[in-house]
């Protein structure tokens, strides 16, 4: 009787272990880190809503690639539908960054550049990513942040919410004009899936100002190659003297701000 008691206990404690066991899950930083090996990269699909008393809400669409390097991101080739231009209803740019140079392409540019020319170079960036997060989870940094500021944890989801003192310490002392809340999901490996930001200021009788970024990420560690484009199509946005260029580029919201800031 009392080996069969025994062997009861033995199996009962065999039976409530596995769970737990299969319970422990991955560790989102390594899970990322292990993806930034050169040649390989990510797909991005994301839309930015911009809301402003008065006006009506902006739309951004952005799809396209990432590839990454050992430290993390180094190239950029993305396609943005907007209709943050005054000038049209809707506008397709494609942008392409390779060591840290901006180039941009599409639009009516063409139509207002030299013959033969078909990019701009907008100079020089730190934000590879170019996207429109307030905080970049491509960071192991700003990833590991993002996951201990979490106030819930369910099934790989991660929801909380970040302070503009939080966010400039997450952004390398960057700053920001609002706080956040966010929703980050990660998948079976921990990796990152969907994330989802939202920044809201009601104005009482002026309305609402606010921003939300939904990003999806897929086809990890896909072979990816990512150039700059022909030197002989390339001109550079300095050597253009063209008002109506000027303009568009000044209302090109598309474009991180420290695309532009670093020029």
């Amino acid at each position: 009787m009392k080996r069969v008691l025994a062997a009861a206990v033995a199996a009962t404690a065999l039976i409530t272990a596995t769970p737990a066991q299969a319970a422990a899950a991955p560790d989102p930083v390594k899970a990322l880190q292990k993806q930034f090996v050169a040649g390989h990269g990510v797909k991005i699909s994301e839309v930015t809503r911009t809301e402003s008393p008065g006006e009506k809400p902006q739309t951004s669409r952005k799809t396209g690639v990432y590839a990454f390097g050992e430290s993390g991101i180094v190239a950029a080739d993305l396609t943005t539908r907007s209709n943050y231009l005054k000038s049209s209803p809707e506008i397709t740019l494609r942008l392409v960054i390779v060591d840290k140079q901006v180039y941009v392409q599409g639009g009516d540019l063409e139509k207002r550049l030299p013959e033969g020319k078909t990019w701009v170079h907008l100079g020089s960036t730190t934000n590879v990513s170019a996207s429109s997060q307030p905080v970049d989870p491509f960071r192991p940094a700003a990833l590991k942040g993002l996951l201990s500021h979490a106030r819930s944890v369910k099934g790989g989801l991660y929801s909380g919410s970040l302070t503009l003192g939080q966010m400039r310490k997450l952004n390398r002392g960057r700053g920001s004009s609002l706080p956040i809340d966010y929703r980050l999901s990660t998948g079976s490996t921990g990796l990152p899936s969907r994330f989802r930001t939202s920044s809201t200021l009601n104005l009482g009788g002026w309305g609402r100002l606010g921003d939300t970024t939904d990003t999806r990420y897929s086809a990890w560690g896909q072979k990816v190659t990512i150039v700059a484009p022909p030197e002989e199509q390339v001109i550079d946005s300095e050597d253009i003297k063209n008002a109506e260029l000027d303009e568009l580029m000044e209302e090109l919201q598309i474009i991180p701000n420290e695309a532009l800031a670093s020029r």
